[in-house]
């Protein structure tokens, strides 16, 4: 059984990232339609899987012990760099969980092999962020435009360069 610290950090952290998740959805579906629909699913779908990582790092099985750093670590890393990119909007909030889940981190058991536990959760955390990066990357270039009418905008990237994009009567010009 883990230490009261780490279940407490780890259920707020889980209790802010569900919070958060549930909150962007709501905002995001009363704001209408939008010419790129897949940026936000990927981010709540993002936040989704943050926070069963933090949960599913709890449960008291020995097979979820040799895992449970680097759950542990992918939920910190992948949190903290969402709550930096959306440091406008649903940031702080992330922020805050991913240090509440970097405490549970630092607090986790180091057996022996906890080399080895701390290099896969090294990993782990790099993993999620570059899948946070790809995913933001591509779900932002799939432009979504209506039969009829016109509109226009902007997207900036993380690795590549910025694009504008133009819908006219549903053909689509990306520039």
């Amino acid at each position: 059984m883990e230490r009261l610290l780490i279940r407490v950090t780890s259920l707020v952290a889980f209790a802010i990232v569900l919070a958060t998740d549930i909150l962007y959805v709501g905002l995001i579906g009363s704001q209408g339609q939008d010419f790129q629909p897949y940026v936000p699913r990927f981010v709540a779908s993002y936040l989704a899987v943050m926070a069963g990582l933090i949960v599913i790092a709890l449960l008291p099985r020995p097979e979820i012990f040799a895992i449970r750093l680097p759950m542990r670590a992918a939920a910190a890393g992948g949190l903290l760099a969402l709550g930096f990119l959306a440091a406008f909007s649903i940031g702080l909030p992330l922020v805050i969980a991913g240090v509440l889940t970097t405490v549970a981190l630092t607090r986790t058991s180091r057996r022996p092999g906890s080399a080895l536990r701390r290099l896969a959760g090294l990993g782990a955390a790099l993993l999620a962020i570059g899948l946070l990066v790809a995913g933001l990357e591509i779900t932002g270039r799939l432009i979504v435009c209506p039969e009829t009418g016109t509109g226009s905008g902007t997207g900036s990237g993380i690795v590549t360069s910025g694009y504008s994009y133009e819908c006219n009567q549903g053909s689509l010009r990306i520039h």
